[in-house]
């Protein structure tokens, strides 16, 4: 009886790094005139795995109406956002499109930074809740100079020094 149950839950749980050895997303986000230009690009069935962790039922993005559902947004939110500094509301990041290219998901958004800032406190835990080795990667870009950040499990958030 085991046996059967254990088989039974090996071919319904998806198994998490069959496609690809490893989980990261890169994240470019370029600040200028006032505009934050974000462009995210993550694996599309990590993305999926994460749904099935949070509900039990597989899901598959490749169907644009998948994305439009409110987890999407609403995990979006939860693990990514830019704010003017910690203790505040994150901006409001404006989905501009969501592309797919072959196991790739790209989001691109945009936000208006409302003041002129002296730096930019930036929150990054997608899928560290799903895949203990999961890495964010950023490149934040301002006044032609990069910023890269690594975020993972132990380090979600990081500030950005504007001057």
């Amino acid at each position: 009886m085991k046996v059967i149950a254990l088989l039974t839950l090996i071919t319904l749980v998806p198994e998490p790094s069959a496609a690809h050895p490893l989980h990261l997303s890169i994240t470019n986000i370029l600040y200028e005139n006032g505009k934050l230009s974000i462009r995210m690009k993550s694996f599309r069935d990590d993305w999926e795995t994460g749904y099935f962790h949070y509900h039990g039922v597989p899901i598959d993005f490749t169907d644009p109406s998948k994305r439009e559902i409110p987890w999407f947004r609403e995990y979006l939110n939860k693990s990514f956002r830019i704010a003017l500094d910690e203790g505040s509301p994150g901006l409001s990041l404006e989905i501009d499109q969501i592309g797919l290219e072959e196991d790739a998901m790209t989001i691109e958004m945009h936000a208006m930074v409302p003041e002129s800032p002296k730096y930019l406190y930036i929150y990054n835990a997608l899928l560290t809740d799903i895949f203990p080795d999961q890495s964010n990667l950023v490149i934040f870009v301002f006044d032609k100079k990069e910023t890269v950040i690594k975020f993972d499990i132990r380090k979600h958030d990081a500030e950005v020094i504007l001057r």
